[in-house]
């Protein structure tokens, strides 16, 4: 509910693309990359419905990035480059009388652009809880509430957009330290871009009968483009 109430406030925080910035993620390729997730997780019945479907998480943390995710930091990795963004989530806010603290962490990261057929070859998408730092081992359950856990996505999008997912059973989501600048937005909510450090590795089953594994690593120790959301006070 209070993700879904921040909605209003954190669509107002403008959005700066189109800069000369070299991490300004094209549009086109932005929306690629919010396909893919949709595709993944929007209808999917064998996940975890408070991640899936139209109210999940999922659904509402869309709703709120996509505004002003607009840059993404360039990662080499062997002979490709990954493009990375950090999201922190702190919310510290009463709604009908509960208070609710919460915090946590999402990393969105992906590789094979095709301008042609307008798809993404590789999504990587982790949650984790708390913010930086935090040190979670990555597994199938999305329990953002246990200390120490994470749940991770590898997504394949073919060019036709048919999407294949796997779903995290090892590896590990790690960060370091953020850090970020003026914020956007309204008091009660609002959003600061910065920096997050830290790296990851996955390893993944296929969705749902896993039949197959993958395995990938992506290390951003040296700082990758982030935005925090902020949630505070009384809401209605």
């Amino acid at each position: 509910m209070l993700l879904s109430l921040a909605v209003a406030g954190v669509i107002v925080a403008c959005s700066d693309a189109g800069g000369v910035d070299p991490d300004a993620i094209p549009v086109a390729q932005k929306l690629a990359v919010w396909m893919a997730l949709d595709s993944a997780f929007r209808h999917d019945t064998t996940l975890d419905p408070a991640f899936t479907g139209d109210s999940g998480l999922y659904a509402l943390m869309s709703t709120l990035v996509i505004p002003f995710v607009d840059r993404a930091s360039r990662i080499a990795v062997g002979g490709d480059t990954t493009r990375a963004v950090g999201i922190e989530f702190d919310i510290d806010a009463t709604q009908g009388g509960t208070h609710v603290v919460s915090n946590l962490t999402a990393i969105l990261a992906w590789r094979g652009y095709d301008s042609t057929s307008r798809t993404i070859d590789t999504v990587f998408f982790l949650l984790g809880s708390g913010r930086a730092p935090v040190t979670d081992s990555l597994w199938s359950r999305f329990t953002l509430d246990t200390a120490g856990t994470s749940t991770g996505f590898v997504i394949h999008q073919k060019t036709d957009s048919t999407v294949t997912k796997w779903l995290s059973r090892g590896g590990h989501l790690r960060t370091t330290t953020s850090q970020y600048g003026s914020t956007q937005g309204r008091a009660t909510f609002n959003v600061s871009r910065g920096m997050l450090n830290g790296e990851f590795t996955i390893t993944a089953k296929l969705v749902p009968d896993s039949t197959t594994t993958v395995t990938s690593a992506l290390d951003f120790g040296s700082g990758a483009r982030a935005i925090k959301v902020k949630i505070r006070g009384t809401l209605p």
